[in-house]
């Protein structure tokens, strides 16, 4: 298998960079990109300390693995991706999502990666809660999930 989903619950274990460079590495890569998202300290001028992270599991490990089947037809065939995102408390620095791709040639790769991730966020049903500096929470507004089809 050619792909690596998953949706991690941070309470019980870490993303870890070195397990999807693991994943990944083949002789036949020519290149290999990897993405790792990480929660920052400030978003739209507030000071933030974590994000929770809420995720429909069935429905997001259904758009991860077409998603990252999309992007292997579209782009190289032979093609390696490892995708991973939190699901619960994540504190400012920590992993949120890493995604990580071996193929044939550089630009494939990056086309992938960048693919996966611009996909991932309109896609899959993950939900963001910020924690703030002052002790205030606030749910972050999302992305619709239907298509344009769907909405006219």
């Amino acid at each position: 298998m050619n792909i690596h989903t998953a949706i991690v619950n941070i309470k019980d274990k870490k993303i870890l960079k070195e397990k999807a460079i693991k994943f990944i590495s083949s002789d036949s890569n020519g290149a290999e990109t990897i993405f790792i998202g990480r929660v920052r300290n400030e978003n739209s001028g507030k000071k933030v300390t974590a994000v929770t992270y809420d995720a429909h599991e069935q429905m997001v490990l259904k758009s991860f693995n077409s998603i990252c089947e999309m992007a292997i037809n579209k782009f190289d065939k032979n093609a390696k991706i490892f995708l991973e995102h939190a699901k619960g408390f994540v504190s400012v620095g920590e992993i949120s999502i890493i995604i990580a791709v071996g193929a044939g040639h550089r630009d494939e790769a990056f086309k992938i990666c960048r693919y996966i991730l611009e996909e991932v966020k309109h896609q899959s049903a993950i939900w963001k809660k910020e924690h703030y500096i002052e002790g205030k929470e606030s749910w972050l507004p999302g992305h619709s999930l239907r298509s344009k089809k769907e909405t006219s």
